[in-house]
């Protein structure tokens, strides 16, 4: 589980006109909720967070939130972003309480090659996060999915999963994860061509030799 430490500062201000202000002045308005706090109206270095995200791998990201002194443990909830700049607008933050459950987004890692596409078949990853519930110790860095003994035809659900009791998926467990498909006629014609093409290259240099 990543960690990153974050510098945040209260802010007194609400509305629009100050949020606007704000992120002018390079920050981004942000509250911090969850168990054992009131609602914490923040501010944070737009920069910063911009920094935690790029260097965030996909994993669970643990934020250590210095809140003028005061120190937190959140995890990002939500990130409203400008639908054309993508500059983040708002940000969501829940408080991390040592003994409390709480529910994140994980990434799917895929592991292995399965069979079927051994086969021809084509690999179809359809879920690349779940949402889980534990404690805030046992969060996963990812969840791995093995697909090794995958056939054409087959697939993997939220159901099949096999994680540890202190780990529960949120999502619906009819909810498919990956499967194997059958390759499309178009995409047996491509293959063919680049075989052909292939076995066109060979003989050719056969002959220059």
């Amino acid at each position: 589980m990543e960690k990153v430490e974050l510098k945040a500062w209260r802010r007194d201000e609400l509305g629009k006109g100050p949020c606007r202000r704000l992120r002018r002045a390079g920050f981004v308005p942000a509250v911090l909720y969850g168990p054992d706090t009131d609602n914490i109206n923040l501010k944070l270095r737009t920069v910063d967070i911009e920094r935690a995200l790029h260097s965030y791998r996909g994993g669970s990201l643990m934020l250590e939130l210095d809140i003028e002194g005061d120190r937190k443990m959140a995890v990002f909830k939500a990130i409203e972003r400008h639908p054309v700049t993508d500059r983040i607008l708002h940000v969501d933050l829940q408080n991390v309480v040592k003994g409390h459950k709480i529910a994140v987004d994980v990434p799917v890692n895929i592991v292995g090659r399965a069979v079927g596409v051994a086969k021809g078949g084509i690999l179809q990853q359809e879920a690349r996060k779940l949402r889980v519930e534990c404690l805030p110790d046992n969060i996963p860095d990812s969840i791995d999915v093995d697909v090794t003994e995958l056939d054409i035809g087959e697939s993997i659900h939220v159901a099949d999963l096999k994680l540890p009791e202190s780990v529960r998926v949120l999502d619906d467990e009819s909810l498919t994860i990956v499967l194997v498909s059958e390759p499309t006629k178009e995409e047996e014609a491509v293959e063919k061509v680049e075989e052909e093409a292939e076995e066109t290259v060979q003989e050719e240099e056969k002959e220059e030799e």
